[in-house]
């Protein structure tokens, strides 16, 4: 992973699968009216891969693009969540409604809330359980094998409890759920959440387990606090699958489809779940800006259009070869003419024209608290801003070194306009964002060559040898971001990944910095 933080924004470059890297932009808002981020990628394409404005057009390019924005994770520690004195614990205010519901009051918007609240637990004790035991894992992965009474004892220690307390306070609400008075869809809501955290258990819990005994802490001389940390929990982690399978859960391994109903089910499990922090990025059927290049180059073809018709039967009369020739010409420079000024507009006022915009909608009331604009151009070798193309040949060894990786170049752009006072007028919680950005290189990797090419020399003692050697192209990617610091200063952040690739997908990834 690859990543720059800075202030209030943080940044990450990462692999995310075989044909797809990911892009994701941490924004932390401050107190104001308005926040304003800014994102520009610039693609340096090897030429080899033949993608250029007739081979690759914006559909394709957003087609290739996805991208969400949503609510970063409230951060409430295991014991805050079953503390019932916490207000802000989706816990608490669950057990709230639920004595409301009781008590016979009824409405959607009751009942909206709970589901809303059950959902925000299941995220916020999964990024608990993942930050934990992440923590503990690099621990243990600088060789950190601690004596009793270090860190690492002490916080397994600490985390058992936490877990212990936790499972008690949500057996609890599942038997206030089970009451008749909650309605089915709550009850629902209610068996979701509890099959989801029971995975996330699970997962997250094995992975710990796995890194324990891998750092040997079962051994002669381990320390005896964290060998019964890691009997514990082993055992809470074998117990899931168990309780699943007694509660009839579909989320159970099954020999005979190889776990696809499993990988399926916690797919959507996650995603329902997830639904409470993913905010709606609405895209608008028509906006002014993005029409108005477009208009203007048709009205400026069909004038020259008119004018030509108009010259001609002035000149000639209308049956004529003459004026049926000037006639014919015209149609044809009027759509030669309209894509040439579609194609100057894009190039020169990419600084002010977009090809889409995004409201940006809270996820349960569907209010506006920002929006989002974006821009594809290609461009060419005098337009990209010298800053980039410094960054871009930082690495290079000679002055020569261009000409032996000719490239063609794209840009994306993103502006995202944010309203955090808003925001938080709305939300006590959820108050920062993600914005995250998938790209597949699937459709630049069509054209490449077989992943291997056969090298054949004489070596040292004078046989004739033959190499399979990976044969790789090299996708470069500069980031620029701009925003506003907490001071109020604008800030610039720049970097480069280097993308590899081959015939079969994503290679590797890799930051490139001054030699």
């Amino acid at each position: 992973m690859i990543e720059d933080s800075d202030d209030i924004f943080d940044a990450s470059v990462k692999f995310h699968d075989r044909h797809r890297f990911e892009i994701k932009l941490d924004m932390d808002l401050a107190d104001t009216s308005r926040a304003e981020f800014d994102m520009e990628a610039y693609f340096f394409v090897p030429k080899a891969l033949n993608i250029s404005p007739q081979t690759y057009s914006k559909e394709q390019f957003y087609g290739d693009l996805q991208r969400y924005v949503r609510f970063r994770i409230p951060r409430m520690s295991l014991a805050k969540i079953a503390d019932n004195s916490n207000t802000l614990s989706p816990l608490y205010r669950i057990r709230a409604a639920l004595s409301r519901l009781r008590a016979g009051e009824r409405g959607q918007g009751l009942v909206a809330l709970i589901y809303d609240e059950f959902k925000l637990l299941g995220c916020i004790i999964r990024g608990e359980l993942r930050d934990g035991a992440r923590l503990f894992i690099s621990v243990l992965g600088r060789g950190e094998n601690p004596r009793p009474g270090v860190f690492l004892a002490e916080g397994l220690e600490s985390f058992v409890v936490d877990l212990s307390a936790l499972s008690s306070s949500l057996a609890s609400l599942k038997r206030e759920v089970t009451d008749s008075s909650v309605p089915a869809s709550i009850r629902e809501t209610a068996s979701y959440f509890d099959e989801y955290r029971s995975l996330m258990l699970e997962e997250y819990l094995t992975a710990l387990v796995s890194a324990l005994r891998g750092a040997g802490v079962g051994g002669p001389s381990g320390d005896p606090r964290l060998a019964a940390a890691e009997k514990k929990l082993s055992g809470l982690a074998s117990e899931q699958e168990g309780y699943r399978r007694a509660m009839g859960y579909p989320s159970v391994y099954n020999k005979e489809d190889g776990g696809e109903a499993l990988i399926y089910r916690r797919g959507v499990l996650k995603k329902f779940i997830s639904s409470a922090l993913y905010l709606k990025a609405e895209v608008e059927e028509w906006t002014t800006m993005a029409q108005l290049a477009p208009g203007i180059a048709a009205g400026v073809a069909m004038l020259f259009a008119v004018a030509a018709t108009i010259y001609a039967q002035s000149r000639y009369a209308l049956n004529s070869a003459a004026f049926v020739m000037i006639v014919v010409v015209s149609y044809i420079f009027k759509d030669r003419i309209k894509d040439w000024l579609k194609v100057f507009f894009s190039r020169s006022m990419a600084k002010w024209l977009y090809d889409r915009s995004s409201e940006i909608l809270t996820p349960r009331d569907d209010i506006r608290i920002g929006e989002m604009r974006e821009a594809f151009t290609f461009l060419k070798p005098g337009g990209v801003p010298a800053d980039i193309l410094d960054l871009r040949n930082i690495d290079n060894i000679t002055s020569i070194d261009e000409d032996g990786k000719p490239e063609r170049v794209f840009k994306y752009k993103k502006e995202m306009i944010l309203r955090p006072r808003l925001i938080n007028r709305l939300h006590d919680r959820r108050k920062d964002l993600n914005d995250i950005i998938r790209f597949s290189v699937a459709d630049f990797i069509r054209q490449a060559d077989d992943p291997r090419a056969d090298y054949v020399r004489v070596d040292r003692e004078g046989r004739i040898v033959s190499s399979s050697c990976p044969r790789v192209y090299r996708l470069n990617l500069v980031l620029r971001y701009s925003y506003k610091g907490r001071d109020g200063a604008p800030r610039v952040n720049r970097e480069r990944i280097r993308v590899v690739l081959n015939k079969e997908g994503i290679v590797r990834m890799e930051e490139v910095r001054a030699l």
